[in-house]
């Protein structure tokens, strides 16, 4: 069998917390952004937990506002938002389909990023 490798990356690694630059203003990005339910294709995926009071997309505002914001970034908003809650740190991720719209899952705690734990 041939030795299997992973190409070199061309980009930066996934889950990787940055700081906005100064010219970022996070309120507005919290107000323009808009949460998609996110729908597993199985359902070994990991299920939605989190403060039962609190809708995905009030967590999401909170977290492009306040919380740890991740590359790249695309039109002007981060690749990756994070929330977290106690033991329970939720991801939003851009969808693609229009800028600022996310969907949220989330993560286990092996899956933390950096500067999340």
């Amino acid at each position: 069998m041939p030795d299997v490798r992973a190409p070199d990356r061309r980009r930066e690694q996934r889950r990787t917390v940055t700081e906005p630059g100064a010219e970022t203003n996070r309120e507005e990005l919290a107000g323009t952004a808009r949460f998609t339910e996110w729908r597993p294709a199985t359902s070994d995926a990991l299920a939605w937990e989190g403060p039962d009071d609190r809708h995905p997309a009030d967590l999401l505002r909170e977290a492009l506002a306040e919380g740890p914001l991740g590359h790249p970034w695309d039109h002007r908003f981060p690749r990756y938002a994070w929330h977290r809650t106690g033991d329970v740190v939720h991801e939003f991720r851009l969808t693609g389909e229009s800028p600022g719209h996310y969907t949220g899952y989330t993560l286990h705690p092996s899956e933390w990023p950096e500067g999340i734990a």
